[in-house]
């Protein structure tokens, strides 16, 4: 007999009912009644895409040797937790790269710009990565998801996500925000 309860043991049968991937249909229908209420993902996607341009504007006027480039395109995805049992989609638009760093004397100025910026797209939280002498990481949020990150150590760096929205094509009749 111990060897079938070892057996049972580490099957992870048990495991199945505490998956976080498991979703009760009222998570599900919470999920996508929340994206009824927000912008389509078009309009999301043009709106950070219009923000991170002005970030870069600023970041290059405060410091003229940040000259930004495409490290890796746009891609589009799914979304998760009970989003991901919804017809949403999330957009991880292009990371931007200056491969010279953003010095410390700097950093303050730029940050402030970016929030400045972004806040006025309702992009107000910041979750600070890194702060320290050489290496600065933060990310900006909003409340719907919307992320910006900025971040220098080797080289500076911005990226950005949409959060989980429906399409405009996707979105429910009659319920288009803008």
């Amino acid at each position: 007999m111990p060897i079938i309860s070892a057996a049972l043991a580490v099957s992870g049968c048990g495991e199945a009912m505490n998956n976080p991937y498991n979703h009760s249909e009222q998570e599900v229908a919470h999920a996508a009644a929340t994206l009824r209420g927000l912008p389509a993902l078009e309009e999301t996607e043009a709106q950070i895409v219009a923000v991170v341009a002005k970030i870069k504007a600023a970041a290059s006027r405060i410091n003229a040797g940040l000259q930004w480039e495409e490290a890796r395109p746009r891609r589009a995805g799914g979304c998760g937790g009970a989003f991901a049992n919804t017809d949403g989609s999330s957009v991880t638009m292009a990371v931007w790269v200056s491969d010279t760093p953003i010095p410390d004397n700097d950093w303050p100025a730029i940050l402030r710009a970016a929030r400045d910026i972004a806040a006025g797209s309702g992009i107000t939280g910041i979750a600070v990565r890194a702060d320290k002498p050489g290496h600065h990481d933060v990310v900006l949020t909003g409340e719907a998801g919307t992320r910006i990150a900025l971040g220098t150590k080797l080289a500076a760096s911005i990226s950005s996500e949409t959060g989980c929205r429906y399409t405009a094509q996707d979105m429910p009749t009659g319920i288009a925000k803008g």
